[in-house]
């Protein structure tokens, strides 16, 4: 029985700059149907369970953005599996604080759950606050040192949930480490490059067999 997948989010979901054809969730869905990238098997799941997979990623978005669009962009398509990457926006844009931001996720969540919808959250990924100080909106006053600091209290909320998640934070923050040079991971400090999202989509992909979402 094919399983339905939409990923919602911001420009990260959305592949900015590179397109949705690169994001993370064109990884994963090329990766199910055994179209590579190299590196990435296919998983056994996938031979046993086919999946339709549905790209929701907004640049800019927020959560109340996609509170505004949940109904239309996710319940319309009444998929099995939700997966939410947000919450960089509602800090960078000072819109809602951590607290906020995570009510408004559980809240999507608990119209998911009305529809028997899987949620699973995806903590979202630091940013490089060097690089993005003078890459991304440079001179509009934000301290991206603040805005990592609230993504991380966020994600916490979000491990503390009980819910499904996958931890980018932390993931990608260990990814950075090994590879030692942040530039080899975000292209302005903010989004990942094409290397980053492949690395970001094995997490995914590992996720849905662990919480064996494709049963």
């Amino acid at each position: 029985m094919r399983k339905k997948i939409i990923f919602i989010g911001n420009s990260i979901v959305a592949g900015y700059p590179w397109g949705k054809g690169k994001s993370f969730a064109s990884v994963v869905r090329n990766v199910l149907k055994g179209e590579g990238p190299e590196g990435l098997p296919r998983p056994e799941y996938a031979k046993q369970t086919g999946f339709d997979i549905i790209n929701k990623g907004i640049n800019g978005d927020t959560t109340s953005g996609i509170a505004a669009r949940f109904e239309h962009d996710v319940l319309s398509h009444k998929p099995d599996i939700v997966f939410y990457l947000t919450g960089a926006n509602d800090f960078i844009y000072r819109e809602a604080t951590p607290d906020e931001a995570f009510a408004n996720l559980q809240s999507l969540a608990a119209r998911a759950d009305e529809d028997g919808i899987v949620s699973v959250y995806i903590t979202p990924t630091p940013v490089d606050a060097g690089k993005a100080g003078y890459m991304w909106l440079s001179g509009c006053g934000i301290s991206y040192d603040a805005v990592n600091r609230e993504l991380e209290y966020f994600s916490e909320l979000i491990k503390e949930c009980g819910r499904p998640y996958v931890d980018m934070n932390l993931l990608y923050r260990d990814y950075i480490e090994e590879l030692g040079d942040p530039d080899l991971a975000y292209l302005d400090g903010v989004h990942p490059t094409p290397a980053g999202h492949e690395f970001m989509a094995a997490y995914v992909l590992e996720a849905i067999e662990k919480e064996e979402l494709y049963k």
